[in-house]
């Protein structure tokens, strides 16, 4: 068991250390689906505005977001850029 759980931990650090910063536009809520940018722009501290997905509103739609694209091709979603 020990084994099992070391070789996932292992696994979720290499996920964490190998990911990369991206944006993209969100294009809907229900499901969250976003187009990635092809050329995306570094972020800024203070311009992470929102990290809850569960308060995001409609007129979220259309705005750019920040996403982190890990090594098992997943993506996380950060947030709204303001």
């Amino acid at each position: 068991m020990q084994s099992v759980i070391a070789k996932l931990k292992g696994q979720a650090q290499d996920g964490l250390q190998n990911t990369q910063g991206e944006f993209g536009v969100l294009l809907s809520l229900s499901p969250l689906s976003v187009k990635l940018d092809e050329d995306p722009a570094p972020l800024e501290e203070d311009e992470l505005v929102k990290l809850n997905p569960t308060s995001w509103l409609p007129e979220d739609v259309g705005k750019k977001v920040a996403l982190l694209r890990c090594t098992n091709g997943q993506y996380l979603l950060l947030g709204v850029v303001g």
